[in-house]
């Protein structure tokens, strides 16, 4: 009888433990279940655009960042008399500096340097119609960090490469000196002397 009274009791602490993994397991199951996944928004763009009252000049101040491009198509709808497009910028998304260039080109619009204005600036300035600097101006050039045969995802840094020295080809800036930039190292930057620049047709103007 004593043996039998045990084993009920044995029975009885099994089930309670059963009963309360069965409780442990449903509560995490019930907050699994409420817990909503985080959404968050997108930070703004992180740049400037602002045009002088004369409405013949557009400031670009910031990163090159998303959202730029048609940032400067809305401009044009808005200011159709602006000719030159003043830059101050140490870069951002290459995607968006090709959209930009197209704006440029399609407006046939002069850019300006009075600062600095490096990596994908630099390819927003040589979009220009005209190219000009500032006496303490610094214009600023680096290469791509190139690894023999990799990839990043679906993009392919040789390719992406080559689309930009094609830019800097088709706005007639010295083959040499596009040579030139497809050999430089992503660090240090460059920032070629004035006269350089001047000499490859990367300025335009004095």
């Amino acid at each position: 009888m004593r043996q039998s009274r045990i084993d009920i009791q044995a029975l009885y602490a099994l089930l309670l433990l059963a009963l309360s993994g069965l409780a442990i397991v449903s509560v995490g199951a019930a907050r699994t279940d409420i817990r909503q996944p985080v959404i968050r928004a997108p930070a703004p763009p992180d740049f400037d655009l602002s045009v002088n009252a004369a409405g013949t000049e557009v400031t670009f101040h910031g990163r090159v960042d998303f959202g730029l491009t048609a940032a400067m198509r809305d401009i044009m709808l808005q200011h159709p008399d602006i000719r030159r497009m003043t830059l101050d910028s140490h870069g951002g998304f290459i995607a968006e500096a090709r959209g930009v260039v197209t704006v440029l080109s399609a407006h046939q619009i002069a850019t300006h340097v009075e600062g600095h204005c490096a990596s994908a600036c630099a390819l927003i300035f040589a979009g220009g119609a005209a190219r000009s600097m500032g006496p303490e101006a610094r214009i600023g050039l680096h290469g791509y960090a190139l690894t023999q045969n990799r990839r990043y995802g679906m993009i392919d840094p040789q390719a992406e490469m080559q689309r930009d020295l094609a830019i800097y080809r088709a706005q007639s800036i010295d083959e040499e000196f596009v040579t030139r930039l497809a050999t430089l190292p992503q660090h240090p930057m460059w920032y070629p002397e004035r006269e350089e620049l001047h000499a490859a047709g990367f300025l335009t103007l004095p």
